[in-house]
């Protein structure tokens, strides 16, 4: 036995009976069963989408494989067999000391364009760099390497 339905007489701008004609299309649908489904789907909630739901899985695992390739980073790659690693580090990894390429790479920049900006001094360095780190973090020459300046 089917559920009861009701009649329903409506107008809709042109737009929206286009996109509802390729929505009857795509899910080869007739207008009726169209228009329960968008209907449905508008007061139920989105049903399932297992694609979805397999994507969202997948990136919850790799949240905790980069926390455990952090926590072995983080420990200078001293995680032993038989060790369990913390999930999540407190602190984030404090990049090493760069070269002027590795630093530009960082900074998705060119190493001249680095070289440039140091000339223009410690403190305008310092402000250039932050704003063109992915970590906002401030470098400062030492010698031939660039290191992170502490906060």
């Amino acid at each position: 036995m089917t559920p009861p339905t009701r009649r329903i007489v409506g107008y809709l701008p042109v737009e929206y009976h286009n996109r509802l004609r390729q929505y009857m299309e795509e899910q080869n649908l007739g207008e009726s069963a169209a228009l329960v489904q968008i209907l449905r789907e508008f007061f139920d909630g989105r049903q399932k989408n297992p694609e979805l739901d397999a994507l969202k899985s997948e990136l919850v695992q790799l949240k905790q494989r980069m926390a455990v390739v952090e926590a072995v980073l983080s420990s200078g790659g001293r995680g032993g067999r038989g060790r369990s690693l913390p999930p999540m580090m407190s602190e984030p990894i404090k990049p090493k000391a760069l070269t002027t390429a590795e630093l530009a790479e960082r900074l998705k920049v060119t190493p001249q364009e680095v070289d440039e900006a140091v000339i223009q001094g410690v403190e305008q360095f310092k402000k250039w760099s932050r704003s063109r780190d992915p970590a906002l973090i401030r470098w400062e020459k030492r010698g031939e390497l660039f290191h992170q300046v502490e906060r």
